[in-house]
């Protein structure tokens, strides 16, 4: 049997050598309805070295995709490990903070339990101390918050107002906030606003926030049965109306005092076969300017119809994480002619 060659990976020069290691640590968001962790390549080259470890964190921190309550948990215990690093001046320590850009919480309705973490720490240490709170959010805030998009499920707001408590009392200067967030994406079947609108530093967050999305759960019918009026972004299919959905007059438009745009879907799509299994969708993603009131827009379907803008479609798969992950990326890279994601301009409201 020949022996297998092995590629001469020594040889390459240091900057080729990066470039590789940032490519394969790249997560593949795309399949992650797969079920194959996104995060996988990046974990397995985080153990082959010290030095293609801190290569590799900045590709596995950039997006950070936490669905479920587990992955919650683990994020927590990761980011309790990296503090008690910091305090031993560990070569292990790595500033999560710092290269966080872009975070995903689903829908996580109670704090998630805190195990301990058996190994070489000893039972004094924080991270395995079981009498913690549940969410250290003087640890977490800081992470959320180095971030410039945050996505989060309306069932999992406690988090968000729990960061924003913890950073606004420790944040000595109030003349800039304590966030760099300028995207937020909320999701779920409801809405809340009080728990944000209520306190100081909710409404401050709110006032800084410059892109507002709406990323609803998408229902589809097949073609035989009449589509779901449900679904808060439904339309008829037939005549397709991009009238504001109901549910946006509850929000509480006054409170985004720097909004620039606001998007939302409109599944005008339908199954063309019966069909229960998850597939592959186009959903259209329509962004709006924000009218200088911030109290209401300008009719969409007239300006579609009059050619003022067009509308991208993105690919989902009955799961709207995976499509943020991704970027909200049109389809059109790989599946349909490109369209352009347009703003629809609003004048100044008539009242």
């Amino acid at each position: 049997m020949q022996p297998i060659p092995r590629f001469p990976f020594a040889n390459l020069s240091t900057e080729l050598v990066l470039l590789i290691l940032t490519f394969a640590a790249r997560p593949d968001f795309a399949r992650t309805h797969e079920e194959k962790n996104p995060y996988s390549s990046a974990i397995t080259l985080c153990r082959v070295s010290r030095i293609t470890r801190h290569a590799v964190l900045p590709q596995l921190l950039h997006t950070v995709l936490l669905s479920e309550e587990s992955n919650v948990t683990s994020f927590m215990n990761a980011l309790r490990m990296q503090e008690l690093y910091r305090q031993q001046i560990n070569h292990l320590y790595f500033a999560y903070a710092a290269h966080v850009r872009r975070i995903w919480i689903g829908q996580i309705c109670a704090p998630p339990p805190a195990p301990p973490i058996h190994g070489s720490f000893p039972p004094n240490t924080p991270v395995y101390n079981t009498s913690e709170p549940d969410i250290d959010f003087s640890i977490l805030a800081p992470v959320i918050f180095g971030a410039q998009s945050l996505a989060l499920d309306f069932a999992s707001l406690f988090l968000l107002c729990g960061c924003l408590e913890c950073a606004w009392n420790t944040h000595p200067a109030r003349s800039t906030p304590p966030w760099s967030t300028k995207t937020l994406a909320l999701s779920g079947n409801f809405t809340r606003w009080l728990p944000l609108t209520s306190t100081t530093e909710g409404s401050a967050f709110l006032a800084s926030i410059s892109h507002l999305i709406f990323l609803y759960p998408v229902r589809f019918k097949p073609y035989y049965t009449i589509c779901s009026r449900l679904d808060p972004c439904f339309d008829d299919v037939q005549s397709p109306d991009y009238s504001l959905p109901a549910w946006m007059t509850n929000v509480p438009w006054a409170a985004f005092k720097n909004i620039q745009a606001v998007s939302l879907p409109f599944p005008h799509v339908v199954l063309m076969f019966d069909n229960e299994e998850p597939v592959d969708l186009h959903v259209e993603l329509v962004t709006l300017s924000a009218s200088p009131d911030h109290s209401d827009f300008k009719n969409i379907s007239s300006s579609i119809r009059s050619g003022e803008a067009r509308v991208s479609l993105v690919d989902v798969r009955f799961a709207w994480e995976e499509a943020w992950a991704c970027g909200l990326s049109p389809v059109s890279m790989h599946k349909l002619p490109r369209y352009p994601l347009d703003i629809i301009r609003q004048g100044p409201s008539e009242h």
